[in-house]
């Protein structure tokens, strides 16, 4: 009724699993908590169950990945959604929440408008300018903060030095 299983291809709501002693099964339901979604990637572990102890009216109700592409390194009660692509947001025990796109290195995009009530600390250049149709970013007169210069009685100021 309850089987170990690695599922070896993802279709959306259902999936195909590898099963004990060369058994296979496809377009098994995959069951996934309300509101997350995910199309695991390569093979990965899973818990079959078969309704009635039949192997032709399964479900998958949860699976793991077992690479070091899905390490999180979280503390006692912490939560993470991540992806084995190295993007995570994770919800930090002391209230905080990370949002990091791979290793730091990627981009966040956010479409629609951004509320920010309190603070904006930026460690890295900050301009305002706008996107094309394609979403590539157009700096046509765009104010970089770090690069910003105003002008004075003795001629313009220096830019910032950063933090």
């Amino acid at each position: 009724m309850i089987a170990r299983a690695v599922i070896s291809a993802c279709k959306g709501s259902s999936v195909d699993i590898d099963l004990l002693a060369g058994e296979s099964r496809e377009d098994v339901d995959f069951y996934q908590q309300y509101g997350f979604t995910s199309k695991p990637k390569g093979n990965v572990k899973a818990i079959a169950l078969f309704v009635g102890g039949s192997r032709d009216n399964g479900a998958v109700v949860a699976c793991r990945g077992e690479d070091s592409d899905m390490d999180v390194d979280l503390e006692e009660g912490e939560v993470a959604v991540h992806s084995p692509f190295g993007s995570e947001i994770i919800l930090k025990k002391d209230g905080s929440i990370l949002l990091r796109s791979k290793d730091g290195s990627g981009k966040v995009r956010v479409e629609g408008n951004l509320n920010v009530t309190g603070g904006v600390l930026a460690c890295k250049d900050v301009a305002a300018g706008c996107t094309d149709v394609e979403g590539t970013v157009v700096d046509a007169g765009a104010v970089h903060l770090l690069l910003h210069v105003h002008p004075s009685a003795v001629g313009p100021t220096s830019p910032s030095k950063g933090p």
